[in-house]
């Protein structure tokens, strides 16, 4: 019976055997692309779409979207689709389990604005007082908790990265500079926040492009020979992110390994994710039961979202 089993297992195709997370699209219908962004304890998406193939983001460069586009919320299959009162461009970044949303907006004034909007319908618009006044900087939130604490970075247009993190907490600002005191470590953002208070993000560190975990004082830079982005953690200290070359990977609670005094940082074990059949893949959000919201490129480069839940 076990040589049985054996052969069969060995006849199965490698894709299937490899197969750690059963994926579904997410598609707006009338988008020419899509992005999965964020998502719940309930498993609620939220995320964004392109209505023109006139401005698309160039690929690799999924963190901050500086095309004119339109958020939208999925709950129990169903699409709502939002757009920030008298804006151009709505970007849904992140939601919480209340279905409170943060991101990014252009208001129809020409203005620029990172957002909160409450699960009460009121939209408050927030933007960093330390920014450096350059119409180039934006303040963009990417993530949301239960307390309504939000984590984001200032980020550029013209360049696809961010130049500090920050925390925002009872209409305060806080900078997040993970690192910031190893020579030539810069270009922060918080991209994750947890329910629990774990902080999620990325800098350039060690002549890489790193992503970090945070709890309380301890932080954690992973890979530091390999540019990775980190975009979302949860309770269990389980973290997303990408690679640059557009591979997903997801790390199962990577603090697991270490002892409460244990000075020596351990390599977390990088699980991939890859939607099937595709060029690329960027997972962005997870939740508690490690469902995975994100953004997978066709072979044509097309951006399409995605839920990924996984089978251990």
């Amino acid at each position: 019976m076990s040589r049985l089993i054996l052969a069969i297992v060995l006849a199965l195709p490698s894709t299937l055997l490899a197969q750690t997370f059963t994926y579904a699209p997410i598609n707006i219908p009338g988008a020419v692309a899509t992005e999965a962004r964020g998502i719940n304890n309930s498993g609620e998406v939220v995320g964004f779409y392109y209505t023109t193939n006139s401005c698309t983001e160039p690929i690799g460069e999924v963190q901050f979207p500086n095309c004119i586009v339109h958020g939208f919320k999925m709950v129990n299959g169903n699409i709502i689709k939002l757009m920030v009162p008298n804006s151009l461009s709505t970007a849904i970044l992140g939601l919480n389990d209340y279905g409170d949303l943060v991101g990014f907006t252009r208001l129809k004034d020409g203005s620029a604005h990172a957002f909160l909007w409450l699960h009460t319908n009121v939209v408050k618009l927030l933007n960093a007082p330390f920014a450096g006044g350059n119409s180039d900087e934006h303040t963009v939130a990417f993530g949301v908790n239960k307390a309504l604490t939000i984590v984001g970075g200032l980020w550029f247009y013209s360049t696809p990265q961010g130049s500090s993190g920050f925390v925002w907490k009872n209409g305060t600002f806080s900078t997040m500079d993970p690192g910031d005191t190893v020579s030539g470590t810069c270009c922060w953002s918080v991209n994750g926040i947890s329910n629990n208070g774990f902080l999620s993000g990325t800098n350039f560190y060690h002549d890489f492009v790193s992503a970090w975990f945070k709890s309380a004082t301890d932080e954690d830079f992973y890979p530091v020979t390999k540019d990775t982005d980190g975009t979302a953690v949860n309770n269990n200290a389980d973290v997303i992110g990408y690679f640059s070359s557009g591979k997903g990977w997801f790390a199962k609670t990577i603090e697991a390994s270490e002892g409460t005094n244990d000075s020596t940082e351990k390599k977390p074990a990088f699980i991939s994710v890859a939607y099937p059949n595709s060029k690329a893949t960027y997972p962005m959000g997870l939740n508690d039961k490690r469902w995975i919201a994100g953004v997978y490129t066709d072979a044509s480069g097309v951006m399409h979202g995605f839920i990924a839940k996984p089978n251990f």
